[in-house]
């Protein structure tokens, strides 16, 4: 008597990635955004006098990566010129709906801050970008809420990414803003007075770097474990993450070279204050969060949807 054995078909089906590298991208620059208003907003509010070229740099620099940032949205756009359709049909229920709000709605709040601050008219500027301070947070901050809400991701699917997005964003705004206050001492002469007050700012936003870098670690290792202890699909990302196609540039690039080691740069009170081991640190901080985009948009949609 014969029996039937019971056989499985496997099929190698391609699985589409939705969200590619120029979305990764976007997110990077709109966090730059973030870290420059925000450092903007604050040296204006302090009101200080040697704190008005850092309120000019960030107010203008939120202004050139936000113009730069949509450029890639439309790039990864099968069809860029039906963007319009994000303001004709408006779902106030998406988060990607209130993105294209934010994105409306700041320049022309950023471009009156920013020309307050470069007219010198500190009152109206305070005024303005404590206005625009939560919608610019917004402009990168729904980002994170867009991958929270994709509930078949493991990946996305954590309250943790959109206060990740944020951190880290002031991570790297405040990286960039040091590297252009080292290349503005560089070419531009100064006198001991005005150079000593460069150095106090730069030690300044080395500290609030270096705080926000410990938190995004802290933040980073909470995701990570979360997934190692977790069902079949989010221990299958963690194993993407720390043995397979992604740990290079998780463990090597993001949490190594990004994290651990500009850590351990600003940890020693010598190097952080020496020049080389600024550009040093905040260079590879720049590369680690680049990284981190990558790995959450592009790395997040490695694990199959069941």
């Amino acid at each position: 008597m014969e029996t039937s054995i019971p056989a499985q078909v496997l099929y190698n089906v391609h699985h589409e990635i939705p969200l590619g590298y120029y979305i990764a991208i976007y997110f990077y620059i709109t966090g730059l955004h973030m870290g420059f208003y925000t450092t903007s907003v604050v040296a204006t509010l302090l009101g200080r006098e040697e704190w008005k070229p850092i309120g000019k740099i960030g107010a203008l620099g939120a202004l050139i990566v936000l113009a730069v940032a949509p450029i890639f949205l439309l790039i990864d756009l099968n069809q860029p010129f039906r963007f319009w359709h994000l303001f004709a049909y408006i779902n106030w229920q998406s988060s990607i709906s209130w993105g294209t709000f934010f994105l409306t709605a700041y320049p022309p709040i950023g471009l009156i801050y920013a020309w307050c601050v470069l007219k010198g008219n500190y009152r109206a500027a305070k005024i303005w970008g404590l206005f625009g301070f939560p919608i610019a947070i917004s402009v990168h901050g729904y980002t994170g809420f867009i991958l929270a809400l994709a509930k078949g991701r493991a990946f996305w699917n954590t309250p943790i990414n959109p206060i990740l997005f944020l951190v880290s964003a002031m991570v790297s705004g405040l990286a960039l803003m040091i590297i252009i206050m080292k290349v503005r001492a560089h070419y531009l002469e100064q006198d001991a007075v005005h150079e000593a007050a460069d150095v106090r700012i730069t030690n300044t936003l080395l500290t609030m770097m270096y705080l926000f870098l410990i938190v995004e670690i802290f933040l980073m290792a909470c995701d990570v474990l979360v997934l190692a202890n977790s069902r079949k699909d989010e221990f299958e990302m963690f194993q993407l993450l720390t043995q397979g196609n992604w740990a290079p540039l998780f463990l090597g690039v993001e949490l190594t070279l990004g994290g651990l080691i500009p850590l351990i740069l600003l940890s020693v009170r010598r190097i952080r204050l020496h020049p080389a081991g600024q550009w040093v640190a905040c260079s590879l901080i720049l590369c680690g969060i680049m990284a981190m985009r990558i790995i959450i948009v592009v790395g997040g949609q490695s694990v199959r949807l069941y």
